[in-house]
């Protein structure tokens, strides 16, 4: 059984990147002329480095996501156009309220139509310091717009998951 894994590995492993490139039914099975799978690896790429830049403490690539008229709302704060974000970030920073943690973002479902497109992300954020364990999970619901060729994000609302009541 191991040999025929090892065999299948190469042959699944090119379809499934063929699926993904969309070379399966003529170009693109799913996506729409406006909706190619380059423009969703870009976003994908947004909401990745949205996070890294938290984690490396970098308020300039941070804030350089966001459109010059970005919104950023969440329950730790808002905060509108990229000047703003970026202060928003500093502060926290300074505060130490990313202090030991560790920024990731899980599945996104991303919609996009020519040169605006809308993402839903899940996310959770480790804590890495005082002990491995996850500090927080919710959700980014992303509007994205295309400018000059660069995804920028127009707008993020980020929540917090609830957590259950005590013995549910």
């Amino acid at each position: 059984m191991k040999t025929i894994r090892r065999a299948a590995a190469p042959v699944i492993g090119v379809l499934a990147g063929a699926a993904a490139a969309g070379v399966f039914l003529g170009g693109n099975a799913t996506a729409t002329e406006s909706d190619r799978p380059n423009d969703r690896f870009a976003i994908r790429e947004v909401i990745d480095r949205h996070q890294m830049s938290i984690d490396l403490r970098d308020a300039d690539s941070y804030a350089n996501l966001y459109a010059k008229d970005g919104e950023y709302r969440s329950p730790f704060g808002s905060a509108d156009g990229r000047s703003e974000i970026k202060a928003m970030f500093i502060d926290l920073a300074e505060k130490g309220f990313t202090k030991g943690k560790r920024h990731m973002t899980g599945p996104a479902m991303i919609e996009v139509n020519g040169t605006t497109a809308t993402a839903r992300s899940w996310y959770w954020v480790a804590e890495t310091e005082t002990e491995h364990a996850v500090y927080a999970t919710g959700t980014y619901t992303d509007k994205l717009r295309k400018v000059n060729g660069k995804w920028e994000i127009v707008q993020r609302v980020q929540t917090l998951d609830e957590l259950a009541p005590h013995g549910q």
